[in-house]
């Protein structure tokens, strides 16, 4: 079953499927359709009123559609800009970049226990920091087209640019 067959381009059903479908587009690097579902989600609904089977949210953050999936929709905006593998870590890999042409964020945890900051501006990547608190990983980092292979010692940090050369390292406080 494909997220198309479940109509306009797999955008309907409540509100907890809309994070799910908005973390599958996402992984299928599909920006448009992942902001589509963003858009779905954090629509307002006004209190009292019945929504049936689309959803929307609350003034209050619940879901208009049981059962509340708010953390949901935070993993999919995360999908959105951070994917990895115990191997590679992919930045800003769903961006919706004329949408979200400039911001940051900070804490993303990635696999292999990973700690990543991501900014960007004019839908471009401008840095990322990264570091990791235990043993030493070799990683391949992807933004567009580019990939680089670094290696991440436990206890510190490691700052690349938008073409993802390492520009600084230093040790983590303790």
């Amino acid at each position: 079953m494909s997220l198309l067959y479940h109509g306009s381009s797999g955008q309907d059903g409540p509100g907890w499927s809309s994070a799910w479908k908005m973390a599958l587009w996402a992984r299928l690097l599909n920006s448009e359709n992942a902001y589509k579902m963003v858009l779905k989600f954090i629509t307002l609904v006004p209190p009292g009123v019945k929504v049936g089977f689309e959803g929307g949210l609350y003034s209050n953050l619940w879901t208009a559609h049981p059962p509340f999936q708010f953390w949901r929709f935070t993993a999919a905006i995360a999908e959105m800009l951070l994917q990895s593998t115990l191997t590679d870590l992919y930045l800003l890999p769903a961006l919706p970049r004329d949408k979200w042409p400039k911001g940051c964020v900070k804490g993303l945890r990635a696999r292999g226990n990973v700690t990543v900051n991501i900014c960007w501006k004019e839908g471009e990547l401008e840095e990322a920091l990264l570091w990791c608190n235990n043993k030493d990983s070799v990683l391949r980092l992807h933004y567009g087209g580019q990939v680089t292979t670094t290696t991440v010692s436990g206890g510190k940090a490691y700052k690349f640019s938008g073409c993802l050369q390492c520009i600084a390292t230093w040790p983590l406080e303790k």
